[in-house]
């Protein structure tokens, strides 16, 4: 592949490290060590939902991430931009390995895992509260 193509790719779609977060504005920065450590503006950080049905995840600071930067209207380099999601690393490798399986696992222990089975662990540091009109457990 051309080298100008490969250059002017990794100024738009580049994998980095997330520096800091904003989770009151659901964007983070990150640190792009193939540049010096050049740290990016604020970055959306990329959700499944944001409109009616609304989800909410956040990079933690030193999480690897791919990012993408649209071009600026005056074409002179990227501008704003999106943090698509966390990546797998050497260091910090899957929680699972049955691609079946879904999982969340968070520092403190707490974990909610599906086997992909059927069958679902819910695990709390902390305590669990359940709110409904009506709750039944079989």
């Amino acid at each position: 592949m051309d080298t100008d193509i490969l250059r002017l790719m990794n100024q738009y779609i580049f994998i980095g490290v997330v520096s800091t977060v904003n989770g009151a504005n659901g964007t983070a920065t990150v640190t792009r060590p193939d540049m010096d450590d050049k740290v990016s503006a604020a970055l959306y950080v990329l959700q499944r939902g944001t409109h009616d049905t609304k989800e909410y995840w956040m990079p933690a600071v030193g999480d690897q991430v791919l990012c993408v930067l649209l071009p600026n209207t005056t074409g002179k380099g990227p501008s704003r931009g999106c943090i698509v999601g966390a990546i797998y690393s050497a260091k910090d490798g899957p929680v699972e390995s049955n691609p079946d399986a879904r999982s969340t696992v968070w520092p403190d222990g707490s974990f909610v895992k599906y086997d992909g089975s059927g069958n679902i662990s819910i695990n709390a540091a902390g305590s669990i509260t359940l709110t409904a009109p009506r709750i039944d457990i079989n």
